[in-house]
């Protein structure tokens, strides 16, 4: 019998003999002058590495010291500017005093950190809903070591010998007692077999240092891989894994998703919502399986995070599945995002909207990319047209303005594409955006010509941008539907092939999806294509592109 659970408890770390649990020594207020330096010297002594809560005022005022507990192996974490009660602040000074410490970390270090602790441990949803706009993880405390009430050395030890594997304990840069405290601590936790790890990000439990969320995993999705855990936006991101046993457990930090998680060739199970956990599925034959889980939703404001799988007791994960050689890349908007697109009806008001209606794994690019055994990317972003967004809203940005990003709303750093990504096509679906809606007055288009005319120019840009990312075998199809009021989409798509194949692009092509020839029932949320839909644009995708001359 299979049986799934979501548990709200840490993924065992990756243990040797010597070490089988870990915890998480932390130590707030730094870095400052006459105790940070003593404080360092004492933990490398020990041969112990912790997270260092650092306010940003510290590290501005003394950023050698700062860059010292990086050189010497130590965590950075957010500690506030100034220190101050964040929970009696208004929204944007709680946003401020994060941000500028982000900033000067960054700036002094280069090191962005993941891990955020509130003064004073005080805190609230409001404030965690702040730290989640910086990517940041709060970080409270299981033990609280009460260094900064005076505590002695004697009480200190007392207070480590209160943590178990995965616990974290509060400490502070600057208490006497404390450095002094660093040899006894070091030796109370090797008599109990417990070592210094790394604060992950994802569970907020002490792992091993070493533990990197992609070991053993396939992903061709595009992630920021920040090691101990994977953040993302990009609709219809996957991760695949296999493993031996009878359980498995996935690492996740994501209260915004909707996930699909599949073992096997068994149905998937739907996630939703599932917030910071390790979700099992027990129950499983002994033996060999594979393991999938898919973000079904798209969240280009709040990246959701991944942390790895974890083999059950007496299990172990296997190498992962190797990449496909055939590889996708989907462009386009709600479409291809998949919106809507498991609603019973047009409207999903009432039945969770959008989001719960939602499921990029069975968008046509998904199952396309299934059904020719190729890896995929779905990037995709409902509303946004290539030069026009939906109803001439948002006019200072466009999909363009997107695409090159790790995290789609994060306008921090580009996706560094890895060499092992080398779409053989490319499949384009922009411009239901641009022109579905009429032009208001205020747009910077005179008419539906004009409009025309600036989306063909900056489609054939975008165009020779893919050709100069994949060169000149990769194939490019750019689709469009039949659209009720215009004929300008079809007549604008089907002239930049033209142009293109008459400059020699000799792999282009355009795939017109006929509406009432496919037996388009529209029926999604808002009139957008239902799960029937999307099986017959995947049916006609694939027959065109296996019409295709594709150097697969």
């Amino acid at each position: 019998m299979l049986i799934t659970a979501t548990v709200a408890v840490p993924a065992p770390a990756v243990a040797t003999p010597a070490c089988p649990g870990y915890v998480g020594l932390t130590f707030d207020d730094g870095p400052t002058p006459g105790n940070t330096a003593a404080l360092l010297d004492a933990l490398q002594r020990a041969g112990l590495r912790a997270t260092m809560f650092n306010t940003g005022q510290n590290v501005e005022a003394n950023p050698e010291l700062a860059r010292a507990q990086v050189a010497a192996g130590m965590w950075l974490g957010n500690h506030s500017w100034d220190h101050p009660f964040m929970t009696q602040l208004p929204e944007a000074e709680q946003a401020a005093q994060i941000s500028r410490t982000q900033d000067a970390i960054r700036k002094v270090t280069g090191v962005t950190p993941t891990l955020f602790r509130p003064p004073y441990l005080d805190t609230n949803d409001a404030l965690r809903a702040v730290e989640r706009r910086f990517g940041l993880t709060e970080i409270n405390t299981d033990v609280d070591s009460r260094d900064w009430d005076n505590a002695s050395v004697e009480q200190i030890l007392a207070s480590v010998d209160k943590l178990s594997d995965g616990d974290v304990i509060l400490m502070h840069d600057w208490p006497p007692n404390t450095v002094a405290a660093i040899p006894a601590i070091a030796a109370s936790l090797r008599a109990r077999g417990l070592c210094a790890g790394k604060i992950s990000p994802v569970t907020g439990r002490a792992v091993a240092p070493g533990t990197r969320a992609l070991t053993h995993v396939h992903t061709p999705g595009r992630i920021e891989d920040r090691g101990t855990d994977t953040r993302y936006t990009w609709p219809g991101v996957y991760f695949e894994g296999r493993f031996r046993g009878d359980a498995i457990g996935v690492v996740l930090d994501d209260a915004v998703n909707d996930y699909e998680l599949q073992v096997d060739d068994q149905a998937p199970v739907t996630l939703v919502t599932p917030g910071r956990t390790t979700h099992w599925v027990r129950g499983l034959a002994r033996g060999t399986h594979t393991v999938r889980i898919a973000k079904r939703t798209e969240s280009p404001w709040t990246p959701g995070q991944f942390g790895g799988f974890v083999a059950g007791p007496g299990g172990a994960l296997l190498t992962e599945p190797a990449a496909r050689g055939r590889q996708i890349e989907f462009i386009g908007d709600s479409w291809t995002a998949g919106y809507g697109n498991s609603s019973a009806g047009r409207d999903c008001s009432t039945t969770g909207g959008v989001d719960r209606n939602s499921n990029a794994d069975q968008a046509f690019g998904a199952l396309t990319a299934r059904t020719l055994r190729a890896d995929y990317q779905l990037n995709a972003w409902s509303g946004m047209g290539m030069v026009r967004n939906y109803d001439g809203s948002n006019p200072a940005v466009d999909y363009r303005t997107y695409y090159d990003r790790v995290l789609q709303a994060a306008d921090t750093a580009d996706w560094q594409r890895p060499r092992t990504w080398k779409p053989q096509v490319v499949v384009i679906g922009l411009g239901i955006n641009d022109f579905s809606t009429a032009l208001h007055a205020g747009e910077r288009w005179a008419d539906e010509a004009a409009l025309a005319a600036d989306y063909e120019a900056a489609y054939l840009g975008f165009l020779d941008k893919l050709r100069d990312r994949y060169g000149p075998h990769t194939q490019l199809v750019l689709t469009y539907p039949s659209m009720w009021n215009t004929t300008a989409l079809a007549t604008s798509v089907e002239k930049i092939v033209a142009q293109r194949t008459a400059a020699g692009d000799r792999r282009i092509s355009a795939l017109h999806y006929d509406n009432d020839a496919l037996g388009l029932d529209l029926l999604g949320c808002d009139w957008h294509p239902s799960a029937h839909d999307h099986r017959q644009l995947a049916g006609a995708l694939t027959a065109h592109l296996r019409s295709l001359p594709i150097r697969w």
